[in-house]
């Protein structure tokens, strides 16, 4: 990816954070995350194989993320459909940990004969993505609902064999899981 469309890329998810949070709290949450630049260059996932695996690939799939969600809860009965604020608000935050998880694999022996690109990096507490997100995202002052809240949880609990959440998830995070699975197979597919 080009540098200038990591920059427009920055500017398109600031800009959506602000509308969503107000300045100060976009501020904070990019500065929690390591400010401008790391955020800018995130990587999305760490393996070659996954076909997100590149500097500004972290933006650039949540805005893919966001887009697909909102596709998925168009095609919703109405009276299902969940609010479009809380998709874009759970689209936007739901994987920022993901910024501060992956660093570049500086093992040579792992980038080329195994594809991992980038290693995760030792961060403090057992919290999956969305976990650690909802932590970072609070802490920088965000409020959830509690619909919001098991939301950004949707992508940490993709076993099917947890049958509470199978069967009683909200639309808000069915439409979020569902984007989420797309959109990473459709990033496998580019990358084949």
């Amino acid at each position: 990816m080009s540098e200038s469309t990591i920059v427009k890329n920055f500017k398109t998810y600031k800009g959506g954070l602000i509308k969503l949070f107000g300045e100060e709290i976009a501020e904070r949450i990019i500065e929690a995350l390591g400010g401008e630049e790391k955020v800018s260059n995130a990587t999305y996932a760490n393996s070659k194989d996954s076909g997100a695996a590149y500097n500004g690939a972290f933006i650039k799939n949540v805005v893919r993320l966001t887009k697909t969600a909102n596709e998925l809860n168009n095609v919703l009965p109405e009276e299902i459909r969940a609010n479009v604020t809380s998709i874009n608000k759970v689209c936007m935050l739901s994987q920022i940990a993901k910024v501060q998880m992956f660093k570049e694999n500086d093992n040579n022996y792992e980038i080329i004969n195994r594809g991992i690109l980038y290693k995760f990096e030792t961060l403090s507490g057992a919290l999956r993505t969305g976990e650690r997100s909802t932590l970072i995202a609070s802490n920088a002052g965000v409020v959830f609902s509690e619909v919001e809240y098991e939301a950004m949880r949707a992508i940490d609990n993709l076993s099917v064999d947890d049958n509470y959440t199978k069967f009683f998830s909200s639309p808000l995070s069915l439409v979020i899981r569902q984007a989420y699975e797309i959109i990473n197979l459709a990033n496998k597919v580019t990358a084949e």
